[in-house]
């Protein structure tokens, strides 16, 4: 008797257990959320009127692989200096959570790079679920 008991409890056990698990979601939110942060460099250069700031969100997971964009804020300074604050929408259905994802920047006075993040900036799927980033930039010769 006791074997049975036994043998039908662990069994129902083992039928709690798989019904609790899952698989991990792919895409875990529906919708947009934004990163926001500040763009800056330590240089001390005043911008030009018409200078031009990108961030980008990527998708840095594949190292034999470009990396792929998510999302891209991009805007004219209009006389405006640093920090620059941006807001970077993208879409959660692009999201992988088993992905690792990067904000990178970029300043570009008349097409050509002037300054760019020379750093890995971690966001989305980093341990903190990163959605906040100040981004330091190094100038381009």
């Amino acid at each position: 008797m006791k074997k049975i008991i036994h043998a039908v409890l662990s069994f129902l056990v083992g039928v709690i257990l798989v019904g609790c698990q899952s698989a991990e979601p792919i895409v875990q939110d529906q919708g947009i959320k934004t990163i926001k942060g500040t763009v800056s460099y330590r240089e001390r250069i005043a911008l030009p009127d018409d200078a031009t700031v990108v961030v980008l969100l990527e998708d840095v997971s594949r190292a034999d692989a470009p990396s792929k964009v998510i999302a891209k804020y991009k805007v004219i300074t209009n006389g405006a200096q640093v920090p620059i604050s941006f807001d970077l929408a993208y879409d959660t259905k692009k999201i992988n959570f088993k992905h690792t994802y990067n904000v990178r920047a970029r300043i570009e006075v008349n097409g050509r790079l002037r300054f760019t993040t020379d750093t890995i900036t971690p966001v989305v799927t980093d341990g903190s679920r990163t959605h906040h980033v100040d981004l330091m930039l190094v100038g381009v010769r």
